[in-house]
């Protein structure tokens, strides 16, 4: 029986900088019309080092950390849309190569990913937006799809807005229907990429026990990427930090409050002023 919705290991990730130009003076060198010319420099740049991750099926997990650390970039090669450098990911026991590592590869293993600015398509209804990814890869009949989109739009409470434009949204709503689009498609692992920012605590408030359904009812694993670290005492569950460019050991909130370690220091200190 398979325990683990995803597994990573010893993932390493690079990138090219902006190529920069060096003159190149010496006489010896010719471009392809005979003139003195400038060299392309790669400048590679590490991101991640060593990160090992294991999540279990049902599991909430929050991966926190200073900005820029390379959080997204790290959701972005889960969810398929970078290749990491090297290492090993495993999709619910399965091993993806680096080579077939790509977005549609990943979104056949039932994982979604709810973008931070939620991206949602502008011209279409709230419904079709919804709809429009289950269309896209043909995932049933028309009324199978419309009661998809409807149960996806319940668990979100948003079905009074499904004829909606998303510009006459709040930006809770958008957030809603974002995950909406994302749980239709009936993924076993959802990566959310900063779900409570830029939502008021009102919307906060209600948000998280929706996204907290969702593992409760489904069983799904989701991976959080957030400054938010609130997040992790209220739905209960892990937080790891991304720092030095890997991933610290998981533990709950209330370890990382009372920790001595620089990276809690640091992103805990104005909650352990409060206590």
């Amino acid at each position: 029986m398979i325990e683990m919705a995803l597994v990573i290991e010893d993932l390493r990730f690079s990138y090219s900088e902006m190529m920069s130009r060096r003159r190149v003076r010496s006489q010896s060198f010719l471009n392809w019309s005979g003139l003195s010319g400038a060299v392309l420099e790669d400048n590679r740049k590490e991101i991640l080092s060593g990160v090992n991750l294991s999540v279990k099926l049902g599991e909430t997990i929050c991966i926190g950390g200073a900005s820029g650390q390379g959080k997204s970039a790290l959701l972005r090669i889960i969810a398929g849309l970078a290749k990491p450098t090297s290492g090993n990911l495993y999709y619910f026991g399965e091993h993806i190569p680096i080579e077939r590592h790509d977005a549609l590869e990943i979104a056949s293993r039932q994982v979604g990913l709810v973008f931070q600015n939620g991206a949602l398509i502008s011209n279409l209804r709230v419904r079709d937006n919804v709809a429009l990814p289950l269309s896209y890869h043909g995932m049933g009949t028309e009324a199978e799809i419309e009661e998809k989109v409807n149960m996806a739009l319940d668990l979100m409470r948003v079905r009074h807005e499904a004829d909606l434009f998303p510009h006459m949204l709040s930006t809770g709503m958008q957030k809603r229907v974002a995950i909406a689009r994302s749980w239709a498609m009936d993924p076993k692992l959802l990566l959310m990429d900063e779900p409570t920012s830029g939502l008021d605590n009102y919307n906060r408030r209600n948000l998280l026990p929706l996204i907290d359904n969702m593992r409760k009812l489904f069983n799904t694993s989701i991976i959080i990427v957030t400054h938010d670290l609130l997040i992790a005492k209220e739905l209960g569950c892990n937080i790891v930090f991304l720092q030095n460019k890997t991933l610290t050991e998981p533990h709950s909130f209330d370890y990382w409050q009372k920790s001595n370690e620089p990276i809690a220091e640091e992103l805990f200190r104005d909650l352990q002023a409060k206590e």
